[in-house]
């Protein structure tokens, strides 16, 4: 049985190559993300042409998801990685001098007091505010750890308001539409308003790519249904949530999202440190190991890797640990998940996946336009996997993310529902595999999913002699 859960892998300086590429998807990699706080729009390009590459030519279906900026404080102007330890000065300016580095909105040091405290990468690095100026603040270490030119700001007590796209991620939403990415990932979301303005500016350019809602701000939990409204999808970003939540909060705080996506049958990622231990060790702690398993319970479609694989120095290993716990841990996941069905399609797709409980079939196969019913299949948690059948391209790569979707089948479109069915097993070569196929009454059009229906080898030969003849 193919493994349900999927693997998003950040693309960074040790894994940008063909080579590398290659060895990730091969290791189990089913989407890609590039970090737009890093690179150029031509690097990112050369980026996504590698990609799509190292995966036609192993006959995968890959997806690349754009994570764009928002409005996150990074660092800036620092020269090189520098070590903290706890008691250390610092000096941070509006203008990087000297051994004084800046930030990307330096306004910020004209709110900020004495004894004001400041979290650096992830809440990795904290510091307080011992000093200012009208130019300069002068920070004491309370933690150690290690810092670098673009890593994250936060100051949970501030209450700066700031628009959740910038000029840069709108420049950058344009370009992906450009370059055809799959899904965008949109930083500090923070209500429904954030993720439609995204939509828009993906839209009004032809891009169809799923978006993305990242929570990791409180305003984002307090709007969380909202969102889910607009939203295709959410990562649980653990880095900037844990600082402006409390650490203390993450766990049941990833519970309540995860619970709320599986509801609206919408993807979920959980992302941010699941193996920092492998950025520079061949073998992760029992720790992360059991992080992973409890976030595959939880619901999670995806993990995510960042700096594991954008920076560290065993990705290829960190995405073999990944792929060995997900499915180790998929062996005891609770599956056929029961949720209130108040919509039409989710009747169906629950029917399908109780019946590939009882009635033997080598999958769950749905044909889809938009797909809404892969989804709602998917959010039922069968055991069998799913097969999407499609023909809309630009779905294909998309369904990579979704928990269970084993593999997207490409067909023409056609008014015959079974002309439809005859296109897919014409794809199938074990004459024996028997399939329970989900499929609409209105064929081609969006939700209009109507009938459950079960192909064994008697009707697989029925269909193939009907069309067979015509020719």
């Amino acid at each position: 049985m193919a493994r349900k859960v999927k693997i998003v892998a950040t693309l960074g300086p040790a894994t940008d190559n063909p080579a590398t590429i290659n060895k990730l998807i091969r290791a189990g990699v089913n989407v890609f993300r590039l970090n737009f706080s890093y690179g150029s729009h031509e690097s990112h390009r050369a980026s996504c042409e590698r990609i799509r590459e190292a995966a036609e030519k192993q006959g995968k279906d890959v997806a690349i998801m754009q994570d764009i900026c928002g409005p996150k404080i990074r660092i800036k102007g620092m020269k090189g990685t520098r070590e903290i330890r706890k008691g250390d000065i610092l000096y941070l300016s509006k203008k990087a001098h000297g051994d004084a580095f800046s930030i990307t909105y330096p306004q910020l040091i004209d709110q900020l007091q004495t004894g004001d405290e400041i979290f650096f990468a992830d809440g990795s690095v904290k510091v307080r505010v011992d000093s200012k100026d009208e130019e300069t603040l002068v920070l004491k270490a309370l933690t150690r750890g290690m810092l670098r030119e673009g890593k994250g700001v936060n100051i949970p007590k501030s209450g700066i308001a700031m628009s959740a796209l910038t000029e840069k991620d709108k420049s950058d939403l344009r370009f992906a539409a450009e370059i055809g990415i799959d899904l965008v990932a949109v930083s500090f979301v923070e209500s429904r308003e954030d993720v439609l303005e995204a939509k828009n500016i993906l839209k009004a350019n032809h891009s169809d790519a799923w978006v993305i809602a990242k929570i990791e701000r409180k305003g984002a939990l307090k709007n969380l249904d909202e969102i889910l409204t607009e939203a295709d999808g959410l990562m649980v970003a653990r880095g900037d949530l844990g600082v402006e939540s409390g650490l203390y909060t993450l766990p049941a705080l990833q519970k309540e999202i995860i619970r709320k996506a599986n509801e609206k049958a919408l993807p979920v990622i959980t992302a941010t440190q699941m193996l920092t231990s492998m950025m520079h060790s061949p073998y992760p702690t029992r720790a992360e190991i059991s992080d992973i398993a409890n976030a595959v319970f939880d619901g999670s479609d995806a993990v995510m890797l960042s700096d594991e694989t954008a920076v560290g120095e065993f990705p290829v290993e960190a995405v073999k640990v990944m792929a060995q716990t997900l499915q180790t841990t998929e062996k005891d996941f609770p599956y056929l998940k029961h949720f209130n069905k108040s919509k039409k399609g989710e009747a169906f797709a629950h029917a399908a996946a109780e019946i590939s409980t009882t009635v033997k079939s080598k999958a769950i196969a749905s044909i889809s336009t938009s797909g809404a019913t892969i989804r709602q299949i998917s959010k039922f948690r069968p055991h069998k996997n799913i097969y999407a059948i499609t023909f809309n391209q630009r779905l294909k790569n998309k369904l990579a993310l979704v928990w269970g979707v084993e593999k997207t089948f490409l067909i023409d479109r056609d008014v015959s529902d079974t002309k439809l069915i005859y296109q897919f097993l014409k794809q199938i070569p074990n004459p024996k595999d028997r399939f329970i196929i989900t499929m609409g009454s209105k064929t081609g059009i969006k939700g209009h999913t109507s009938m459950v229906r079960l192909i064994d080898q008697d009707e697989r030969e029925n269909i193939f002699n009907r069309f067979e003849n015509e020719k």
